[in-house]
């Protein structure tokens, strides 16, 4: 375990001392609150008000259901970006270094990893305390010290579920210009996949389809879920319970799998299930790659 951590430690100090990786990890979430402000907030509010067919409140509402968004972003773009410090001793021939020491493939795995999970946690729980500090100076609904507690436990699922599967698919990459490419796809993608561009109930039928096979989107719903709460009872509280389903529905609240909506314990073993399989997936194909 101390040579792990001791791994873990190396990979945090060369992800802080390249600042560019850091700005970059960082840049898509940066381009999302920008579309947002610029562009996205009057037609997302105006969708969301029709979609709840009178309640009120939306302005907060939807400040929410983007703050979870962006959260599982971060988890997604900065896990990615430290996982470069992998790539990047793979092409300058520092794994052959460190392979010739007692240091087992494993261990060094682990500790990429490790690294990741811990830096990606660290940054979406900030955006977290963060939002809500503004939110509760800006007298907007805040969630409760429990539901608190409860979101930095789900995010913390969500980004060991994101590490294991972006793991798994950078493990056939070894060169720079190959993961920055994929870098800028996660990134474009995973504002679509979420649903931050475009609500997932207003996408075409086999795009909703798609996003079940994308693990962070049950993250995403049921972190939403738990931020919106307080909005959600201001905004909906004389509405009937079919036009909050339908909101739900629509804005990636919930999803739904075989005509049933996927309750939290599914969700959360979705999460657990995808995170060992692809955390196992990986650790074997990059021990034998290395």
């Amino acid at each position: 375990m101390h040579t792990i951590w001791q791994l873990t430690k190396r990979s945090n100090r060369l992800y802080f001392r390249d600042k560019t990786a850091v700005f970059m990890s960082l840049l898509t979430t940066g381009i999302i609150i920008v579309l947002y402000l610029l562009f996205l907030a009057d037609v997302t509010t105006d969708s969301a008000e029709q979609a709840a067919q009178g309640a009120v409140g939306m302005k907060a509402l939807m400040q929410s259901w983007l703050l979870a968004g962006i959260i599982v972003v971060i988890s997604l773009t900065v896990t990615l970006s430290v996982l470069g410090t992998m790539i990047e001793d793979a092409a300058s021939n520092q794994l052959h270094a460190l392979l010739i020491t007692p240091i087992t493939r494993t261990q060094l795995v682990i500790g990429y990893l490790l690294s990741a999970w811990l830096i990606a946690v660290v940054f979406s729980v900030s955006a977290l305390l963060l939002a809500q500090g503004y939110f509760w100076m800006s007298d907007k609904p805040t969630i409760t010290w429990d539901d608190l507690l409860a979101a930095v436990g789900l995010i913390m699922l969500i980004t060991f579920s994101s590490t294991a599967f972006l793991f798994v698919i950078t493990v056939p990459i070894y060169s720079r210009n190959s993961f920055s490419s994929m870098g800028t796809l996660v990134g474009t993608l995973s504002g679509f996949l979420l649903g931050i561009y475009i609500p997932i109930g207003q996408m075409p039928g086999f795009v909703q389809e798609i996003t079940k096979f994308f693990p962070p989107t049950y993250g995403v719903a049921a972190l939403r879920d738990i931020l919106m709460q307080p909005a959600m009872d201001a905004s909906f509280k004389n509405a009937p319970v079919p036009i909050m389903d339908g909101f739900k529905e629509t804005f990636g609240l919930q999803i739904t799998l075989f005509d049933s909506v996927v309750q939290l314990p599914i969700i959360l073993s979705v999460l657990i299930l995808t995170g060992v399989l692809f955390l196992s997936l990986g650790i074997l194909m990059r021990s034998v790659r290395m």
